[in-house]
């Protein structure tokens, strides 16, 4: 899993896709410059004999991969870890050299030309016209020595915890950097003018102003190797965004405010601008019980107000059913909520939950509430209904999951299909919300296409997450055939 070249007799001992071309032997390399060029490889190492080691794939089969957290632990089929999946891996490289150092060699160059080639897609389109023999949508100058970073909306509403939506229509931010280690005077060309501009931090917060130039470029000096963001806006407003961008929903409602307890990453889409807590998690009850809420805006530039929704089993009350809130910027407030059961509850585990709503996405946080003389464990079961999945090509087969609720009160959750890297297009939905009344059983379904995956053996399993808890199916095997 290494190539080794070596340099000096122009030998590569070790072949990837696309090819090598032999380099120039013995001495030749004095006074020369060279540069490896991959795409999706960790990295290289030149000795200083001049051997080049260049690894192609690493898997880590340790911590954390290799350590199971949530029992019972799974596995492939075969009994081996998910870590260790078997597929094919095609690797790019290119060597390149030139006579001088790196700078007139252009490697950066070079290195960003390889790993991102331009492409070009036909699209049809419904208006009359003739386009230009040549138009740029965006140039830096100068050409070579600026490499552009990034290009995005005017707008960070999820690292700010702001209100204010992203519009490109307000402008723009380009992020850029020098790549050969000297000052430049850099220039920012559009395909209209600007109408202002100013250098910001990477929060986007302006801060020194740029003039537009006669010809509607913003310029501005950079040090050696220094990264910039430029704030842009243009001398005509463009249409607004039509697609929900960062307020997009989860296909999943409501969503836990302890999203981390279900191990699904990162926060859901759009953040958590305002969030409802409960605490303890579980409370015996034996009489009336109390609740710790807590509600808290990570919103930086602008109020919110609304309510918080209590909902308890049937014949049992809340004090308050209801608790209104109105919080400024960064705000938070802390209440309490009295639970009390009637004169003789049922046994066993029912469910204290706090809603409020924000963006169109209800957000949920639960509480046990645990009479005694019950049967207690796990409080979801899940099974994957089938011991083999095998689909043809053309075909579509539906995979049951089954989820059996053992407490007293509905369940709210969240069903994500797991499976190998390469089936992803042919497995959905990838995730799914789901609702199951105390003491029932409800199926869900997670459908297969074999026209989306290619023939071969993979595997497939069912992650299910509720009230911060989370299980894992057993895994099958999966096989599409032509």
């Amino acid at each position: 899993d290494a190539l080794i070249a070596d340099l000096d007799d122009a030998v590569l001992t070790a072949t990837a896709a696309g090819g090598c071309e032999a380099l120039p032997p013995g001495d030749a390399w004095d006074g020369r410059s060279f540069a490896v060029l991959n795409r999706g490889t960790p990295g290289c190492v030149v000795t200083s004999s001049g051997d080049l080691y260049m690894s192609l794939m690493r898997s880590c089969t340790g911590w954390p991969s290799g350590i199971w957290v949530d029992p019972p632990r799974r596995t492939a089929p075969d009994g081996s870890a998910f870590q260790l999946q078997r597929w094919t891996h095609e690797f790019e490289y290119a060597v390149v050299a030139g006579a001088g150092d790196w700078r007139d060699v252009r490697l950066p160059q070079a290195g960003h030309e390889f790993n991102h080639p331009l492409t070009a897609r036909l699209r049809a389109s419904t208006q009359q016209g003739t386009l230009p023999r040549k138009f740029t949508l965006l140039a830096l100058e100068p050409a070579g020595e600026v490499v552009l970073d990034a290009l995005k909306p005017l707008g960070s509403p999820l690292a700010r915890g702001s209100a204010v939506p992203v519009d490109p229509g307000r402008g723009v931010v380009v992020r850029l950097h020098e790549v050969n280690g000297r000052p430049v005077r850099a220039r920012i060309r559009g395909p209209r003018d600007w109408a202002e501009g100013a250098r910001a931090d990477v929060l986007e917060a302006p801060g020194e102003e740029l003039t537009p130039e006669r010809d509607g470029g913003l310029a501005l000096d950079l040090t050696g190797f220094e990264v910039a963001t430029v704030l842009a806006t243009p001398g005509t407003a463009s249409a607004s965004p039509t697609g929900p961008g960062t307020a997009a929903h989860e296909p999943a409602q409501p969503l836990h405010t302890r999203y981390w307890l279900h191990n699904s990453g990162p926060a859901p889409r759009g953040n958590i601008p305002v969030s409802v807590y409960l605490s303890p998690g579980t409370l015996t009850v034996s009489g009336p019980v109390t609740a710790t809420v807590r509600v808290g805006s990570e919103l930086t530039d602008a109020p919110v107000s609304g309510t918080v929704g209590f909902e308890v089993p049937p014949g049992w009350t809340a004090e308050p059913a209801e608790l209104p809130y109105a919080l400024g910027p960064g705000g938070f407030t802390l209440a309490e909520v009295t639970v009390t059961p009637p004169p003789e509850p049922e046994p066993g585990r029912h469910w204290l939950a706090a809603r409020l709503e924000y963006g169109g996405q209800t957000y949920e946080d639960t509480v046990a509430l645990d009479v005694a003389d019950g049967q207690y464990g796990p409080t979801l079961v899940s099974a994957l209904g089938v011991e083999r999945i095998s689909v043809r090509t053309g075909e579509r087969v539906q995979v049951p999951v089954t989820v059996r609720n053992t407490t007293q009160g509905p369940i709210n959750g969240t069903l994500w299909a797991v499976s190998s890297w390469g089936t992803w297009a042919g497995v959905e939905p990838g995730c799914q919300g789901f609702t199951v009344a105390g003491g029932a059983e409800q199926e869900c379904v997670i459908e297969v296409d074999g026209s989306a995956v290619a023939p071969g053996s993979y595997w497939l399993l069912a992650k299910v997450a509720w009230n911060g808890c989370v299980a894992y199916t057993e895994a099958v095997a999966l096989e599409v055939t032509p």
